[in-house]
This record gives structure tokens, sequence and C-alpha cells, in this order.
């Protein structure tokens, strides 16, 4: 064997292992903390850790890690929606009308999906083409959006949806819920489109330096309203199975979904400044928050107690990143 084979066949290992620091860089701050927290509340309770409460913690994260991939790609290019929650609310509420209707499933399905396209093209034409600071024009959205909702709704649930449509929500494949397989295959998606397509590399260099990336020739207008775009789509996929897991739809839903989204996106990796993106970490951060939220119910917390717990989790992400930003340490 050469002196060449031998220094490749010793580099192998090294390779390997700074491919997987790359991969988890920026999401050691979540990862430990998670590991942490399942310990002790596996030790405060002989309930935490049982799979029917493991099960229902998952399932409680999918919804957010499914709305989370959208809103990583829409961070990751310097931009933020607000309008999350309002979106959902709206894309469940009218839908429900079709599901009552008597409309095939599966075209309520791509209904659903419409009505997230076309609210995530407004978003991304207020932000792109209108210029108004996306943290303003997706909060106006918000407003906007939730009092079509209430004034549609004007007070009024939909509740009791055929076994079918609730089955999507409720039901489970394979022993694994319905809702995390679908969450699982999102995620899966979203990291490779983050990390290996033209689209993803296209949206982390708009959020490293929007005029670097026109000057590269990347159509900045374009990704960023395809971004809003995929948001919006992945929280109308969001809200299809959300109202099968709640066998409801009423004009409250999604409210205050967006902190909860922005919280776990921060704290999972991705920078609140764009360019760096953590589709991984985002998954694992809004795990932490379910398994939180759940030690908080079997220590008898109420539901304000979560919101205080959101609140922390949000300002202490942030803080942490204003400090690594300040200190050159924010992984690229």
């Amino acid at each position: 064997m050469t002196s060449n084979e031998n220094a490749q066949r010793d580099s192998r290992p090294t390779e390997i292992f700074n491919r997987f620091r790359s991969a988890t860089r920026g999401i050691n701050t979540v990862v430990f903390p998670t590991i942490l927290c399942v310990i002790l509340l596996s030790l405060f309770s002989d309930k935490f850790f049982t799979v029917e409460n493991q099960l229902n913690i998952v399932r409680s994260a999918s919804v957010a890690m499914i709305v989370g991939v959208g809103q990583v790609f829409v961070i990751s290019a310097r931009q933020i929606d607000l309008s999350v929650g309002s979106v959902l609310g709206l894309t469940a509420c009218l839908t429900g009308f079709l599901v009552f209707d008597g409309v095939p499933i599966i075209l309520c399905f791509f209904f659903a999906l419409a009505v997230g396209f076309v609210l995530g093209l407004i978003n991304g034409l207020i932000v792109g083409y209108l210029k108004v600071p996306a943290l303003l024009g997706t909060l106006g959205m918000l407003v906007l959006v939730r009092g079509t909702v209430q004034e549609l709704m004007y007070g009024t649930y939909h509740v009791r949806f055929p076994a079918e449509f609730v089955v999507l929500g409720q039901g489970d494949t394979l022993g694994v819920p319905n809702l995390v397989w679908v969450a699982a295959c999102v995620v899966i998606v979203g990291h490779f489109v983050l990390t290996r397509l033209e689209y993803g590399r296209f949206i982390l260099a708009i959020g490293g330096n929007a005029e670097a990336a026109r000057i590269a020739g990347i159509k900045v207008r374009k990704y960023i309203i395809i971004s809003f775009i995929v948001q919006a789509v992945l929280v109308a996929l969001a809200a299809f199975l959300l109202m099968g897991r709640m066998n409801s739809a009423h004009p409250t839903l999604g409210q205050g979904l967006e902190l909860h989204i922005i919280a776990g996106v921060i704290l999972g990796g991705t920078s609140l400044f764009g360019g760096v993106g953590k589709v991984w970490g985002m998954a694992i951060a809004m795990y932490l928050i379910a398994v939180l939220e759940n030690g908080l119910l079997l220590a008898g917390a109420g539901f304000f107690w979560q919101q205080i717990l959101l609140g922390f989790l949000l300002i202490t992400s942030v803080a942490i990143q204003i400090y690594r930003s300040k200190s050159g340490k924010i992984d690229m």
C-alpha cells in the first residue's frame, strides 16, 4: 500500500468527524438541554418516559415542526413571518366549510394548500414588491387575517368532522401517529432542500448578504416571495392535520402560534440575522418545548406557566444569538 493510500485511509475518520460536526454545528445548544430535561423529568415522574406519553409529546410537537420548517426558510432569508397563526386559523375555518358540505377529502386538502399559497403570495408581494419590512407587513396580515376569520365564523365553530377526516390527525400507522410521520417527512425534505438544493443555497446567500446575492445574479425578490409561499403552504398542511386531531376548527385556532414557532426556530440554531438555517435544530427545539410543556402539566402547572416558559425561551435564545453575533461566533 502506497503512502498516498495510507494517508487517504487515515484521513477518512477525520473527514467523517468533520462532516458530523458541520451537520450538528449550531444545534448543540439545544441538544444537551433536551437530553438533560428528559433525564430530569424521567426522574421526577414515572409517567413521563412511557411510550404513550412520548407519543403524545411528539404528536404535540409535530404541527410546530411542520410550520417551523417554513419559518426556517423565511428567517434564513433574513425575513420573518408573524402571520402563521392567523393563516392557520383562516385555512382551517374555510376548509371546514367544505368538509361539512361533503366535498371529497382530497379536494379539501388541495383547497387548504391553495388558501395557504394565496396568503403566502400576498405576504411575499407585500415584502418583496411593496418593500414593507417583513416584521410590519406580516404583523398587519396577522391582524387582517384574524379579523377575517372572526367575521366569517362570527363566533361559530366547526365540530365533529367525518371519521375519515378525523383519522388523519388522530390515527396512527405502525403504532406511530400520522402527524408524526408527516412531520418527519417535512423535516427531512426541508433539511435536504436547505442544504442540498439550489433554492436552499440561494436563500442562505440572500440572508447572509442580499446585495452580494443580487450582484451574483440571484433573483432576491423572487426567492423571498417563494420562501413566504412555502411557509404558508406548510401552515395550510399543518392546519389540515390539526383540524383532524382536534376534530374541530374555531376562530381562535392558531392564536399565538407565531411566538411558539419563532422561539423554536431561533432556539434550534437558525440565525435571526439571516444566512444560517438549521432544520434539524428546529425539530429538536420543538420537541424540547413540548417536553417542557408536558413536564409542567405533569407537575400540575397551568397554561399560563407554559406562556411564561415560552417567553423566557424566546428572550434567552435571542439574547444568546446577539451575544454570539457580537463575539463573532455565529456559525455560517
